[in-house]
This record gives C-alpha cells, sequence and structure tokens, in this order.
C-alpha cells in the first residue's frame, strides 16, 4: 500500500486551531506538588528537540508516587527518559531510561513498585495514552523529599518565508507554567520568541503559549536531508526536505552597472515603462554606479559618465530623448561591455531594455557569438505597462546571449507607480530569487516536483512507499546558471523520522507489527513501547504500594512563455491598399533633392517594422556622387519618420528617377 505524502504545513495548521491542555500532578497518597518545570529548548533547521525537567516534593511523611500526565506539542514524540538520585557524596546522578515493550515495561513498573520481601529499585515509567498525552509515574518519593526527572521531545518545524517555525500551546499546569529556555543549534542562527529577541535573562513563561522562529544564516543555497527506513516487506519510511535559502542571491555592495535603453521610434508606446523598470531595478541597487547607454542608428551615453544610482534616478525622471530610426542593439552592447572592462568594480552588470526590433542582419546567433569581454551578467528585457511582473523566456533565440553570461531574457511589465511590490518584483533582476526550470530525481513516484522554488521555501515529502529511497538530487537554474544538489539517507534522519511518525497522520497507515522496529530505531514512546527508567540501590519495601493501578503504563491506543512577433524582420507584403514602397520612392526622391541630387537615379533596400526604419542597405546614386553627397542622402532617409499608416515589418527594394 502507498500512502500519500503528508505535508507537516497541515500539522502547523492543526497546532494553531487546537489549543493543548495543562498537564497535570497528583500524588497516590499525598498532595504532591510541582516545584520546577523547565522546557530547554534546542532549534535546529527542521525541527526542535526540547529537554523537559521537572522536580516534585513529596510533603507526606513516606514515599508516594507521582503520577504526570502529559499533553504534547502538535506532532511532538517522547525520545528518551532520566530519571536523578543522589550517590554517596550527595551529587546528584542521572539514570537512563531503557525503551521497552510497553506491557513490558508496565509489568516490571509493577513489579518494582509493590510491596514485597525485597528491596525495590527506584522506577520511572514514561508510557502512551494518546499521540497528544503521555503519562509519566515515578516511584519512590521520599516523605518530605523531591525527586527530580527528565523526558525530551521532538518536534518538526515548519519552513515558511526562509524561517523555521513552530507553534507551541501553553506548557505546565495551571499551579506552575513551564518556564522555556531557547538555544539555537547553529550559532550563527537567530531565534525569535512571539515575534521577538530571546530575554536577556534567557528564560521565558510558557503559560500564554509561544511562538517560535529560527531564522537561518549562512545556510546553503538548499539545505537537504533524506531518511529511509524500511520496515517491513515492500514498506518503508521516507521522508525528504529540500529547503532553498531564505535568500539566494545577494545584492552586491559595489557593482559597476551599464543600462543599454533603446531610445529608437519603435520604443515609443513604451519608453516611459522602460524608464520605470530602471527606477524599479536601481532601488535594489544603491551602492551602484550605472552609467545609462542609449542606441537608435547610433550609441550615445546622454549622462556623459557613470553616476551613483540614485542620482541617476533623479536624472532619469527628466530625461525625454528625441526617438530616432535604427536600432543598433550590437554597438551599444559593445559600448557597455567597454564600459564595464574599464570598472575596477568586482561586480559587473547589463541591462538591455528594447523591444528586439532590429535589423535581419543582426541575428540572435550573431549577436550571441559576441564576447562579453568585461565578464558582466547580461539581463535583456522587454517592458510593457500592467500589473509588475518579470518572467523569463528561454524558448525565444534571443535568450542565447544573456544565458551564456548567467542572465536571462525577460518579459516584464510595470504600472505607473514604482511601489514596495513593483521594487520587490524587479529585485530579482539584481540577484535570483528562484531555482527555475526545476527537477528532482530519486524520489518516489508519488512525489510531483514544482516548476521552480522559490526562496524561503521548501519541498517536503514524507510518505509509507513500497521501495526505499537512495541519492535525492535537485537540478534548476539560479538565473542561467546550473545549481545541482544532492543528498542520501542518513542514519539520523532515519532515527528523527522513525520516531517522528508517531506524531504523524501516517500513524494511522501503521499495523502494530510494524510499529515495533520505528519506535526502536526512532527511540520513541508509541503504542508498543515505554521507557522505563530505573535508579540502581535500595528502598524499604514496607513503602511499596499496593495500589492495583500502579503500573497502568501498558500500550494504549491513540486516537515560456514566447516573444511571439518579437525578433528578426521577416519579409513580406504590405498591408491592405496602401503602398509602402512608394511612400519610401518619393522619400528617396526627397532625399535626393535635398543633397542637390536633381538628375539621375537612386536605389536603396529599406528594412522597417511599423514605426521606424531599421536598416538601409546598397544605397546606390547613378551616376555616383562622391562620399560626402551619399552620406547627405543616407542621413536623410535615416532622418525620414514614417507615416501612421505605415504598418508591418518588411524590406523594400525601391528606385527612384530624377
Amino acid at each position: 500500500m502507498r500512502a500519500a505524502p503528508v505535508s507537516l504545513g497541515l500539522l502547523a495548521a492543526l497546532a494553531l486551531t487546537t489549543p493543548a491542555l495543562a498537564d497535570s500532578v497528583s500524588g497516590t497518597r499525598f498532595d504532591v506538588r510541582e516545584r520546577t518545570h523547565t522546557v530547554d529548548v534546542r532549534v535546529d533547521r527542521g525541527y526542535a528537540t526540547l529537554v523537559v525537567t521537572r522536580t516534585v516534593e513529596n510533603p507526606g511523611p513516606k514515599s508516594d508516587q507521582a503520577t504526570f500526565h502529559i499533553d504534547l506539542p502538535e506532532g511532538a514524540v517522547a525520545t528518551r527518559l532520566r530519571t536523578a538520585g543522589t550517590n554517596a557524596r550527595g551529587e546528584t546522578v542521572w539514570f537512563e531510561g531503557d525503551l521497552m515493550e510497553a506491557e513490558a515495561a508496565a509489568e516490571k513498573y509493577r513489579e518494582l513498585t509493590g510491596i514485597g520481601g525485597y528491596y525495590p529499585k527506584d522506577p520511572a515509567l514514561l508510557s502512551w495514552r494518546s499521540q497528544k498525552h503521555l503519562a509519566l509515574q515515578v516511584f519512590p518519593i521520599l516523605g518530605r523529599s523531591d525527586k527530580k526527572v527528565e523526558y525530551t521531545l521532538k518536534v518538526p518545524l515548519r519552513y515558511e518565508g526562509g524561517v523555521y517555525k513552530a507553534t507551541f500551546s501553553p506548557m505546565g499546569t495551571e499551579e506552575l507554567p513551564a518556564t522555556m529556555r531557547v538555544t539555537a543549534a547553529h550559532p550563527e542562527d537567530g531565534v525569535l520568541v512571539n515575534g521577538l529577541g530571546v530575554p536577556a535573562s534567557g528564560s521565558m513563561s510558557m503559560r500564554r503559549g509561544v511562538d517560535l522562529e529560527l531564522r537561518p544564516r549562512g545556510m546553503a543555497t538548499v539545505d537537504a536531508a533524506v531518511a529511509s527506513v524500511p520496515f517491513g516487506a515492500d514498506r518503508v519510511l521516507v521522508h525528504a526536505r529540500l529547503d532553498a535559502a531564505p535568500k539566494l542571491g545577494e545584492v552586491p555592495a559595489r557593482a559597476a552597472v551599464a543600462i543599454v535603453l533603446d531610445t529608437s521610434k519603435s520604443m515609443r508606446p513604451e519608453l516611459d515603462a522602460a524608464k520605470s523598470a530602471i527606477r524599479a531595478y536601481l532601488a535594489s541597487f544603491p551602492g551602484a554606479e550605472v552609467e545609462l547607454v542609449t542606441f537608435d542608428r547610433k550609441v550615445a551615453s546622454p549622462f556623459g559618465r557613470a553616476l551613483p544610482a540614485r542620482e541617476l534616478v533623479t536624472r532619469l525622471y527628466g530625461f525625454t530623448p528625441t526617438l530616432k530610426n535604427g536600432s543598433q542593439l550590437d554597438d551599444a552592447l559593445a559600448r557597455a561591455d567597454q564600459l564595464l572592462a574599464a570598472s575596477g568594480a568586482p561586480v559587473r552588470r547589463v541591462l538591455v531594455l528594447t523591444d528586439l526590433m532590429t535589423r535581419s542582419r543582426l541575428t540572435p546567433d550573431a549577436l550571441a557569438a559576441r564576447t562579453v569581454a568585461s565578464g558582466a551578467v547580461v539581463h535583456v528585457a522587454t517592458v510593457h505597462r500592467g500589473h509588475p511582473s518579470l518572467e523569463r523566456d528561454d524558448d525565444s533565440d534571443w535568450a542565447k546571449l544573456p544565458r551564456k553570461t548567467g542572465g536571462l531574457l525577460w518579459r516584464a511589465s510595470i504600472g505607473d507607480v514604482v511601489d514596495a511590490e513593483t521594487r520587490s518584483t524587479y529585485e530579482e533582476w539584481v540577484r535570483p530569487k528562484r531555482i527555475q526550470k526545476l527537477t528532482v530525481t530519486g524520489m518516489p513516484g508519488s512525489f510531483l516536483a514544482p516548476d521552480e522554488l522559490v526562496e524561503g521555501t521548501g519541498l517536503e515529502h514524507f510518505a509509507i512507499e513500497a521501495a526505499g529511497l537512495g541519492a535525492v538530487t535537485l537540478k534548476g537554474e539560479l538565473w542561467s546558471r546550473p545549481i545541482t544538489v544532492s543528498s542520501a539517507p542518513s542514519s539520523d534522519e532515519g532515527k528523527l523520522w522513525s520516531a517522528l511518525v508517531f506524531g504523524s497522520p501516517l500513524l494511522g497507515m501503521l499495523r502494530e507489527s510494524e510499529m515495533m522496529p520505528l519506535a526502536l530505531n526512532g527511540r520513541a514512546v508509541s503504542p508498543v513501547t515505554s521507557y522505563l527508567a530505573i535508579e540502581p540501590g535500595v528502598r524499604p519495601s514496607t513503602e511499596g504500594l499496593e495500589l492495583s493501578g500502579a503500573g497502568e503504563g501498558g500500550g494504549g491506543r491513540g486516537e515560456g512563455i514566447g516573444l511571439g512577433s518579437i525578433g528578426t524582420l521577416g519579409h513580406g507584403g504590405g498591408t491592405g491598399s496602401f503602398d509602402h514602397a512608394a511612400v519610401l520612392r518619393a522619400a528617396l526622391s526627397n532625399a535626393m533633392r535635398g543633397c542637390n541630387v536633381h538628375t539621375g537615379e537612386g536605389s536603396v533596400t529599406f528594412e522597417t517594422t511599423s514605426d521606424e526604419i531599421v536598416d538601409l542597405t546598397d544605397l546606390k546614386l547613378t551616376p555616383a556622387r562622391d562620399a560626402k553627397v551619399t552620406s547627405c542622402v543616407s542621413e536623410a532617409l535615416w532622418a525620414f519618420d514614417l507615416p501612421a499608416a505605415f504598418v508591418g515589418t518588411d524590406s523594400y527594394a525601391v528606385t527612384a528617377k530624377l
């Protein structure tokens, strides 16, 4: 039988809606009182260990038994029991409990606490009542003396927003709430309790419950752990977690940035959106030195030099370029690369904002063949008005150049206001925030991986499968740079999840015969196992218990987006009855006359979009004129404004006779 995966997010939701009841402590003969109740919490990535130490006092004249009814945190299991005694020098000595079959442990406890003609040893029995409830019995507590016991709980944590979290309901009794002390398993990690730092005193009351957060620092790109524990024929307990770091990349403290902005006529509808995108981008790059490079047919540096990011943003508000024909994207990239190569900054970036409507001679392959000598990461983006969003496009051939530098081709949209949401969205141009093109291998068929893993989130699979796991491998890309993380099952993870299964919904899928191997592997109290701690030494047999219920610790039963038409120009006919060639022929005639060519013939090939001339080739004047005249005609043609009725992208070879 194959079990469905269990999400620990479900367990977390239950913890938020099901408050735990308070513990209770009682004596068999006298009014046993609890004097201390401390919970030392050690928070690790994925789980927490709670070491609970409790001291009770017997005010009566002779020995008594104390019974603790313990309400567990959601998902918690008990994995250890110790009882304290005193050696000949009056020093406290701890005695470890043994994990035993539940009925045998209960029978042994009855034997050791009953009246007889022998000297019984001091036992403590920690046993299962339900998935939320344990019982702890301790005997003897000498008259007018106290007794200390300690048990250990393991609790799973949920991973959200780059933080490991747990919610604990109130712990302790009405008379004595527990006192919590918290430390991080990794000293570099930060711990918050109810949203605040750990108090200077190191301890806090658990009367009202606690929201605990572990904020990992220095975490690997992906923190991975795998457990695979066979416990029967075709029955394997498997658990795997793959947690993406809270931040998958950092904003560089110092960087040289070149922003390459298309200021050709075809950008008119999107130029304001592109400027907003620059402002949103630089809002996450405050320490950068930025040079703006613009291009149409020619390349320019409108501000003359690199500026601090904040100053460039300020100047950008008043920047209104004159849009012209031509889209020399390759020349603009070469200028940006040259500027960055001369920089001493340790990080170099290029952001190109363009509609990619360029001449046919500039193919995606030709652009990708260029060398980026500065070593800069290059992002190329088209930007439109709309709700702030970024989507990578790996299917377009134009993605080849940015991908070879570690960058991406993006399809972006942006609103009129650069608000917090917009800045957060566009931060992904500054640093990668998700692992994309995600694949996970080595997992069972019941596991389905998403397409991406966002920073601060994780993948988890907890199930009973027919076969075990080997190495689990995650592959993906940060921007376009490949990442591979692999993790094999470990003994420690196997023990941890062999225990935690008894606090999870998977418990209902286990047969009684299957519980024992898992409980023994995880050293966990379960429906079939209990802890019995026995203190070596002797106690007066005359104080043994005569109650039939003294050993009640028997086993209980618990309850791609493509860019479409964007790309190299196609070649085809015009649209409707509008005579495109005639318009261009008249433009050639007027250019010749304007350059004092009044007789002869001129020919040229135009490449156009709906908005601009992107290339002029094969310009020829017959009879031949000097270079100055030819240049004059060329400049006049480049300055020609296509009429509004000029639609489509095409190539036109025209001839004009004067």
